[in-house]
């Protein structure tokens, strides 16, 4: 078992990631397991204390919960090292059924100010300094509830220490400078540790409002990753022709449909593969029945460039954006840039009166906001245009809309057809 108290921002430090190009590359581990026996609040301290040195020495970070008798761990730091304490953490008798929930390269750290922060729903408030941290009692219960989704949950709780978002390779001293010549940053780290993560764990236990759904959806989602496609293209055909406005097949038939194929991959119904086959015909019967759309020329109407966030994979959103767009006569770019530096580089190179940036339709994608608040921010430093409208949308936006203007973005959109008017209305302001 791996905890131990946090490191002191300020002293010598040689897990810092930025620190030095020769840096090993980051792997996350993230597991449950059960306690052997109830641990009281001394054991969970010596715990702390006995594996500080070795965290320390192997260049380890993460996260650990434990709530009455389940332990998760969000365990990161160079491959090596993973690999030389994990035998170690496997025998360990405090604990047994380990359940390994996720073992993946990763870009950055997410908790690398902390040699290993534990958390526990009786936590008392005088010792949260001592290397214990409170959590949202809704997210330890969502993890009770829900324990193969502990990785999305435990990345939600990622708070990204400002040298992080430094581009450059710096030290900590020069990255803390550098931040602290642009307030922007502090602020983004402000509203990511103080907004965005207690709302993050609030996503996974509040009833959003959602508008009535045709129950025909549910069922065409389940033909479309059955393994004979005829049957949902023939149900598909008819429900596209109930309606030849675009406006209408999104909000309808288009986004609804990609939030059932959301909903069966949650209930473990369908596979990632077969929910991304699925929206690709989706995509594909869209783009058949708005290949003859008329157009109507616009004067004057804003440039918008219209792209998923860099590394979604699922574009459906985004290409409804941009089709209701363009029919509506918008001067409209879809483009779906790999990379946030590319993304930054379309902005840098063309002016954009409004970006329009979606994530998955499907999938809600909570972890990733942390990722999209930075995106946003770099965006904006970027863009030719200082007054950039920044406009975001997806399932989690569709479900909380409050959520967009928590990451930094001007607005969030919850379904294409409202799109314009968004970007109309903060244009305006």
């Amino acid at each position: 078992m791996q905890t131990s108290r946090s490191f002191q921002p300020g002293k010598p430090y040689s897990r810092d990631p930025l620190r030095g190009a020769a840096a090993a590359p980051i792997w996350s581990l993230v597991y449950h397991s059960r306690a052997s026996r109830p641990m009281s609040e001394a054991d969970l301290d010596e715990l702390q204390r006995s594996a500080a040195a070795r965290n320390r020495a192997e260049g380890l970070t993460g996260l650990m919960i434990y709530d009455e008798g389940r332990f998760f761990q969000w365990l990161e730091g160079p491959e090596a090292s993973i690999e030389k304490v994990w035998p170690s953490i496997q025998r360990d008798p405090r604990h047994g059924g380990i359940d390994v929930l996720g073992r993946n390269p990763a870009s950055l750290r997410c908790f690398g100010d902390w040699d290993m922060k534990l958390s526990t729903r009786s936590l008392r408030n005088n010792k949260a300094q001592s290397g214990a941290m409170p959590l949202p009692p809704m997210l330890i219960d969502t993890l009770s509830r829900r324990p193969h989704a502990a990785t999305e949950l435990l990345a939600s709780m990622a708070i990204r220490s400002p040298v992080v978002i430094a581009r450059e390779q710096l030290s900590a001293k020069a990255a803390a400078k550098r931040i602290a010549e642009k307030p922007q940053y502090a602020a983004l780290r402000n509203v990511v540790e103080k907004v965005l993560i207690p709302q993050l764990a609030a996503l996974h236990v509040s009833d959003a409002v959602q508008l009535p759904v045709d129950p025909r959806i549910a069922e065409l989602a389940k033909l479309l990753i059955a393994t004979d496609p005829h049957a949902g293209d023939q149900q598909f055909g008819e429900l596209q022709s109930l309606s030849r406005s675009i406006s209408t097949l999104c909000t309808d038939l288009y986004e609804p449909l990609a939030r059932s194929l959301g909903d069966l991959w949650q209930a473990d119904d369908c596979t990632e593969l077969e929910l991304t086959v699925a929206l690709c015909r989706v995509q594909s019967a869209m783009r058949n029945a708005t290949s003859n759309a008329a157009r109507t020329p616009g004067s004057n109407l804003p440039a918008v460039l219209v792209t998923p966030q860099p590394g979604e994979q699922h574009r459906l959103g985004a290409s409804l954006d941009a089709e209701v767009l363009w029919q509506a006569g918008w001067n409209t770019q879809y483009e779906a840039p790999a990379t946030d530096e590319a993304l930054e580089q379309l902005v840098a190179d063309t002016w954009f009166d409004a970006l329009d940036l979606s994530l998955s339709n499907s999938f809600r994608r909570e972890h990733w906001l942390p990722r999209m608040a930075q995106t946003i921010q770099h965006v904006r430093d970027a863009s030719r245009n200082p007054q950039l409208v920044v406009v975001v949308g997806g399932r989690v936006f569709y479900e909380h809309e409050q959520i967009g203007t928590d990451i930094g973005a001007d607005a969030s959109n919850r379904s294409a057809p409202l799109l314009a008017a968004k970007i109309m209305a903060t244009l305006k302001r």
